[in-house]
């Protein structure tokens, strides 16, 4: 073999492993996800982010789009340095999520949670075209641990070149594409948590937001959840429970699950019959 068909060879393997570790992340396999809207610019979902071991979430859980709103509206880009203005950056505060980016996503989210499983996290996507073959994408995921809302952001207002939506983050949002250029801060209640708090999910660099919702449900907040797509009716106890075996099962058959583990959840969600 020459050299040079060598050197082609192991190029090629190694681009190979780089691509698949992008897609799996840490998992052993592709992530088990499941969309509730999957258009080719948006997507909202629920992906398993279970790993043995970890303490699950407390889902499903009934959160209203008038409170998934106020989370939303609480997450603003931090004032830009002297620097930053000069090239064009704001000197003042402004909300992350606009009022279109709302209205859709606290509608499909309050559905999301209601049927995300303990084992799941909540997940979206949003693409906006920018012109030139320019993409803008912001993606990410929600999940309550006992009173907490937490909400990560993996992808903010990204730009990547692409003849059409990118197919990783908008399959599997909770992948981190590239460094940001925008800080994000969390204004009362809400709290940006410690990079050595963030999960191994993401890395150290991702937005981590932690909303108390005792604290959110006195939040006044003047503005009006915006009009956008109805959620779905809630599911019942029976639904809810099968959907839960379902994702379970899904889990032991990826390996994500021991026997063990597998038998004592699937006795956990029973009781709730």
């Amino acid at each position: 073999m020459s050299f040079q068909k060598f050197y082609l060879k192991i190029t090629t393997v190694l681009l190979g492993i780089g691509i698949g570790w992008l897609t799996v992340g840490c998992t052993s396999g592709p992530p088990t996800t499941r969309h509730l809207v999957d258009q080719p610019d948006k997507t909202v979902g629920m992906e398993v982010t279970y790993r043995e071991g970890s303490p699950e979430y407390s889902h499903p859980a009934v959160l209203t789009p008038k409170l998934l709103d106020q989370v939303l509206q609480l997450i603003e880009i931090q004032p830009s340095s002297l620097l930053d203005r000069i090239a064009g950056g704001s000197s003042t505060a402004q909300k992350a999520f606009s009022d279109e980016q709302r209205g859709f996503l606290a509608n499909h989210l309050a559905t999301a949670m209601n049927q995300a499983t303990p084992l799941e996290t909540v997940t979206f996507y949003w693409a906006t075209p920018r012109g030139n073959g320019i993409w803008e994408l912001t993606s990410g995921g929600l999940y309550l641990q006992e009173n907490n809302l937490h909400l990560v952001l993996p992808n903010y207002r990204q730009t990547v070149p692409a003849r059409n939506p990118p197919e990783v983050p908008r399959k599997h949002p909770l992948i981190r594409i590239g460094e940001s250029l925008h800080s994000l801060r969390a204004i009362n209640p809400g709290q940006q948590l410690p990079h050595s708090l963030t999960t191994e999910l993401w890395s150290a660099q991702t937005p981590h937001f932690v909303f108390p919702l005792i604290e959110l449900t006195d939040v006044h907040m003047t503005s009006e959840v915006p009009q956008g797509t109805p959620s779905a009716p809630p599911l019942s106890p029976e639904q809810s429970i099968k959907q839960r075996l379902q994702v379970l099962e899904e889990l032991r058959q990826e390996g994500l699950l021991t026997e063990k583990e597998y038998q004592h959840k699937r006795q956990k969600i029973l009781e709730g019959l």
